[in-house]
């Protein structure tokens, strides 16, 4: 099958260069997402659910506001307790330019729009990209103790040619406005790729280090204030396609499988393109060593973090009020796949969103270091409803019986499946959102240790593109016997933990908001399903 070819955030944001300027439009804020059935954003005449009969406004997901658009986050940020995130954010895509959306939260499952941080068309070198924001604690950079830097990716046309620097922004009031300051990386190496800056403080060097997509690499930069900064080396690989981008460079404990741990370890996370092996855009990384300047991996191939096709340009980063900061890390991504984001447009009245959070521990498994995600505990709380299902076990023809009134436009599942005998059945598969020959199946290849979403019948109106069709897979092992399942469904996406996170599928689906029916099936064997729990958003 012949794969739809990979566009970059680069491409892309060249084509919205070509568009002629257009008047900004305004911004409001709006209920947290998570305590309310709405989305973030300016105030969406429609209602939710929205008026189309394809899909609906997230329910607990951050979103564009209705007719604008989202894609990278940035980094959250925490300062007292409340985090802070940003989105790049376009308001008439796809005209015009980017700015910087912010929302906040207290608990990192609801948040509250705060509308625009950066707006577009502020200085002489273009809009705002991507880029990180980090706390200047000790005022190395001289905005203040305290104050928040933000270095990110502007096309920077001049009569130089640098296009695609580094700049520094900063604010005086938590990340709710940012003033320009410079340029401080500039492009003189004159890349065609040089763009979206992830910083952090490097205690045992004592300097900010920058992760930095470049051509064919990751560059590795150091500074001693945020402003002058250092090229010390580059990470290369060929196993990821075309650019590298949304690198982030950060330090875990590795966990053996008793739970204990007695080695740390780096991970460098970056997105690119998976098609040269049958996948799509993606989210890969590598796990190794990091002396200050240079980062080696343990292994060349690396991983992905998500087998899911929308599962991109992921932030991460660690609670810096922890008793333990490096005992797990969290991370976010946007929810969509250049393949065919434009594609989508016309069947949303919100045009991108962002994932749940997930809390990243490092595990040993069968001698090599692995991310596993996990949904956070208290994510349970944003739903209305909980009903517990009972103990059943099932056969082919013989499907599990639901509960009354279980039907789920956006909510949770999770189930336990046990293994009767010797021998797993062949396959197990959940249908969710269903009606009409339409519904998305998860499904378990238990005998060859494979988990999978097909999302081809999710709804009408499909993008025309394989990477929507084609069923995204990863292994998962299942000889042990009990499998786990937590499921989360919203109004536009799925997103699959299996065994606590070893494999984690995040996807996009078009499923009518009529369609709300369920179905675990079976083949080949029978399997006995417990511990099963809804939790209904509504």
């Amino acid at each position: 099958m012949a794969i739809t070819p990979f566009y970059s955030r680069r491409q892309t944001l060249e084509m919205l260069a070509a568009f002629p300027m257009l008047s900004s439009c305004g911004s409001e804020a709006e209920p947290a997402i998570g305590a309310m059935p709405v989305s973030s954003g300016a105030p969406d005449t429609t209602g939710s659910p929205t008026a189309t009969p394809i899909s609906g406004r997230p329910r607990y997901h951050i979103a564009a506001p209705a007719g604008g658009w989202i894609n990278d986050p940035q980094r959250p940020v925490r300062m007292g307790d409340r985090w802070t995130i940003w989105a790049l954010f376009n308001p008439t895509y796809p005209t015009d330019g980017t700015e910087w959306r912010r929302w906040t939260s207290t608990d990192l499952f609801t948040w509250q729009d705060q509308g625009i941080s950066i707006p577009r068309r502020t200085t002489s070198f273009g809009d705002i990209w991507t880029g990180s924001a980090v706390v200047d604690v000790t005022n190395t950079a001289g905005f203040g103790p305290g104050a928040l830097i933000a270095l990110v990716t502007m096309p920077a046309d001049n009569a130089a040619g640098q296009n695609q620097s580094c700049a520094l922004w900063y604010s005086l009031d938590e990340g709710a406005s940012f003033t320009f300051h410079d340029i401080v990386l500039p492009n003189f190496p004159g890349n065609r790729q040089f763009r979206d800056p992830t910083v952090f403080w490097h205690e045992t060097s004592g300097n900010w280090i920058m992760t930095l997509s470049e051509e064919g690499k990751i560059g590795i930069y150091t500074s001693p204030d945020l402003k002058r900064w250092t090229y010390s080396s580059g990470f290369l690989s060929t196993v990821v396609g075309g650019v590298m981008e949304c690198s982030h460079l950060f330090k875990l404990h590795l966990y053996d499988p008793d739970g204990t741990t007695s080695a740390d370890k780096w991970v460098l996370l970056v997105g690119g393109d998976g098609t040269a092996s049958g996948f799509t855009g993606g989210t890969w990384y590598w796990v190794g060593e990091f002396d200050g300047t240079t980062f080696t991996a343990s292994a060349p191939d690396g991983q992905w973090l998500d087998g899911g096709a929308d599962f991109y340009a992921a932030v991460i980063w660690n609670d810096p009020q922890a008793a333990d900061p490096i005992a797990c890390a969290y991370s976010m991504g946007w929810m969509n796949n250049w393949a065919y984001a434009n594609q989508l447009l016309p069947t949303y009245n919100y045009r991108g969103q962002l994932s749940l959070v997930r809390e990243l521990r490092l595990r040993l498994t069968n001698n090599v270091p692995r991310l596993f995600s996990t949904p956070l505990p208290a994510q349970n709380e944003i739903f209305a409803r909980t009903i517990h299902g009972t103990d059943q076990t099932i056969a082919e023809g013989n499907n599990y019986v639901w509960p009354a009134d279980t039907g789920l436009v956006a909510g949770r599942i999770d189930l336990t499946l046990t293994r009767i005998g010797s021998t797993w059945p062949s396959g197990v598969w959940l249908s969710v959102r269903g009606g009409g020959g339409y519904f998305t199946q998860i499904g378990l290849e238990l005998r060859d240790n494979k988990a999978f979403i097909k999302r081809d019948t999710s709804g009408p109106g499909a993008p025309d593109s394989d990477a929507w069709r084609q069923n995204r897979s990863l292994p998962c092992d299942f000889s042990d016997g009990i499998t786990k399942i937590s499921l989360f469904i919203d109004a536009g996406s799925v997103e699959l933990f299996v065994n606590e996170g070893a494999a984690t599928l995040s996807e996009l689906i078009n499923a009518r908001m009529t369609d709300t029916s369920l179905n675990l099936s079976t083949a080949g064997g029978s399997v006995r399903v417990s511990d099963v729990l809804l939790f209904n958003f509504d």
